[in-house]
């Protein structure tokens, strides 16, 4: 994640965890934080996203929708039914303590063993079935992943879960893409789809679209992107093979291998006078008068920001966010959802240490407060308030050592427990 902010006094230590301080709720006026919509690449504004997508749909052929990238699960995950047992050895610093009555059984798996170790990519963002429509369970989850090393071009990519608390968990990884209108060797014009560069950090599934945050900034020195949007009706299968975009046949296209193609069809740039917001996380709050998208921001040090924008009613963003505010000692925040009047925020403490599932509250004089102890890497959170009250997350850490690596409870499992 991105570092950044001034620094601020921490209380002392208990359990090795750091205990924040008294400190206030500090909300920020709205006028400073809004998005710019844009329908085109950031390095080629003259060429919208759906121009190119009729010209690519000839070649690209019907789009796919979700439910039958999902039907083609082609991956199988482990189930865990057993909870880790909190450990006090230095050697494995490993001391999740959520408490049995906050367990949810059947609501824990981990990667097939190729995704387990493989350290060429990070999982990040989740979100599932409750977030789209904001009535039904959790039945398909989605987790985005940035890679890294040697698969670093790849850029992002999304995988379709088919959850379900007592049958066989599938899965099917999909390449995220962007479209894009460029000239070739002999200066004609070519249509095309290419990697999406970003961390992917938090995504959001709301109506159709899915929302996913993207760190990184306009251009060298500038300010932040925002958030990058994909229809979830409109997958493509394309031909596997190395390589990315339109093949020598032009008709052919290659992703990295992957069979299936999310093209990103929308976006917003942020462009408010405060501050430059750091888009780290998302997540679909259906806690005020209408549903709006919250987004958290990942710091070192200080506090860093939760800023929540409306979903307009015929689709989209408000320009303007809403509601906004510092969050005292909110530092490493890696996911953040509101239940009720109360924020859960899961925050990391580095590759070898428990992370932590805090609860904070918007007003005068709250602090943020320790929940439990969690995975090692923890990620993203998600809410399914279907009536499973659900909190879904994740880690990160590949488990690249064995049985024996320090961080193997948990560390790279996905899993829900209870507020």
């Amino acid at each position: 994640m991105l570092k950044g902010m001034a620094a601020a006094p921490l209380a002392g230590l208990a359990g090795g965890l750091v205990v924040p301080a008294a400190a206030h709720a500090a909300p920020l006026p709205t006028s400073g934080y809004r998005l710019t919509g844009r329908d085109h690449p950031l390095f080629a504004p003259q060429y919208p996203y759906e121009g190119v997508m009729r010209r690519l749909a000839p070649d690209l052929g019907p789009a796919v929708p979700l439910a039958a990238v999902a039907a083609a699960a082609n991956r199988t995950a482990d189930r865990v039914t057993r909870w880790p047992t909190p450990s006090g050895d230095p050697g494995r610093p490993y001391r999740f303590d959520v408490p049995p009555q906050r367990r949810l059984a059947g609501h824990s798996f981990r990667w097939d063993a190729d995704d387990f170790t493989d350290e060429r990519w990070r999982p990040q963002g989740i979100t599932q079935d409750y977030d789209g429509d904001g009535t039904s369970p959790a039945r398909t989850l989605l987790v985005s992943w940035y890679a890294r090393g040697s698969a670093r071009d790849q850029g992002a990519r999304l995988t379709v879960v088919n959850w379900s608390p007592t049958g066989a968990i599938t899965y099917r990884h999909v390449l995220l893409v962007e479209p894009f209108t460029e000239r070739d060797d002999q200066d004609e014009l070519r249509d095309d789809i290419g990697a999406t560069d970003i961390h992917a950090g938090g995504i959001a599934w709301y109506g159709d679209h899915l929302y996913v945050a993207d760190s990184g900034y306009l251009a060298t020195g500038s300010m932040r992107v925002g958030i990058r949007v994909f229809d979830l009706r409109r997958f493509f299968k394309v031909t596997r093979g190395p390589g990315i975009g339109r093949q020598p046949d032009g008709k052919t296209f290659h992703a990295h291998r992957y069979e299936y193609v999310l093209p990103q069809i929308y976006g917003y740039n942020w462009s408010g006078t405060a501050r430059d917001l750091t888009f780290s996380q998302l997540s679909v709050d259906r806690t005020a008068s209408g549903p709006g998208l919250l987004v958290s921001e990942y710091a070192t040090t200080g506090a860093p920001r939760l800023v929540r924008w409306p979903f307009l009613p015929a689709g989209g963003l408000r320009p303007r966010a809403e509601w906004a505010a510092s969050v005292p000692r909110g530092v490493r925040t890696q996911g953040a959802v509101k239940v009720g009047s109360t924020y859960y925020l899961t925050t990391s403490n580095g590759s070898r240490r428990a992370g932590a599932l805090r609860t904070w509250r918007s007003t005068s004089g709250a602090t943020v407060r320790h929940r439990s102890r969690l995975n090692i890497g923890c990620e993203d959170l998600s809410y399914d308030g279907s009536g499973s009250g659900a909190l879904w997350t994740l880690g990160e850490y590949a488990n690249d050592v064995g049985p024996d690596d320090p961080r193997a409870p948990y560390s790279r499992y996905v899993y829900a427990v209870r507020p």
